[in-house]
């Protein structure tokens, strides 16, 4: 690509050096806060819902310390790199760093940027939520993604009629999607065009990305048995209308 950015983020995580790395180092410990991760062919694949799915290599590691995966662009050079670093702290925290570079071209660059950290702010943001409060727990991802042709700020208004509220952070929230299992708890993010909810057994994520006219939900359910197929064609189902306007 003509230019390379970098986009950094920090958090400082209830947790040991050992419980981080194997976060960001499996595919079990990045499904626990990220989305869906499975190996694949020497490769790491994501499940970012609705068919939606990215295959990633380990392109560096150090184990303990530092890992950096890549997606390959059209030359062979990685067209995305995203390393983390992990970092123990006296009194048994442990500060992870993340960056991501190699990946912003074009005029819409700063939109894009813009997006990228929003989406990380979120799901590091479940990673400190884990480790406080399901931390060792197993982890059933459901995730459910839509493409729309609608104004993103109209699929928002839509998607909070839809879910029957429009919650502050930190209040207390029962939300009653139609023919779906009620979702409550506390409100935990709460800014734009994204609503995050913690229940007794996990988090619910509903996000717009209005960049890519793109609608989510996202569930991580800790401890608990799951069906994941049916609960993610359910929620595929919602999604897809909500994101067709019907």
């Amino acid at each position: 690509m003509d230019e390379r950015r970098r986009l950094e983020r920090e958090v400082e995580l209830a947790a040991t050096p050992e419980e981080v790395w194997r976060a960001v180092s499996t595919p079990e410990g990045m499904s626990v806060w990220f989305v869906p991760h499975e190996p694949a062919d020497g490769a790491v694949e994501a499940d970012f819902g609705g068919g939606n799915t990215q295959a990633g290599l380990v392109l560096e590691q150090e184990p303990g310390r530092r890992i950096v995966y890549g997606a390959p662009g059209p030359d062979g050079e990685p067209a995305v790199a995203i390393e983390f670093l992990v970092e123990g702290r006296e009194g048994g925290t442990t500060v992870l760093r993340l960056v991501q570079s190699g990946f912003f071209g074009g005029d819409d660059w700063e939109a894009e940027y813009d997006g990228f950290g929003r989406g990380w702010d979120v799901f590091l943001h479940n990673l400190d939520g884990y480790f406080r409060h399901f931390a060792g727990l197993p982890v059933t991802g459901v995730v459910a993604t839509a493409f729309t042709g609608l104004p993103g700020d109209a699929v928002w208004a839509e998607l909070l009629a839809r879910l029957g509220a429009d919650p502050a952070l930190g209040e207390r929230v029962r939300l009653t999607p139609e023919g779906l299992d009620p979702v409550e708890g506390v409100v935990d993010l709460r800014g734009g065009t994204v609503l995050g909810v913690r229940t007794a057994h996990g988090f619910s994520r509903f996000v717009v990305d209005e960049l890519h006219r793109m609608v989510s939900v996202t569930h991580y359910r800790y401890g608990v048995a799951v069906d994941r197929a049916s609960r993610t064609a359910a929620w595929q189902s919602w999604v897809d209308r909500l994101a067709g306007g019907s």
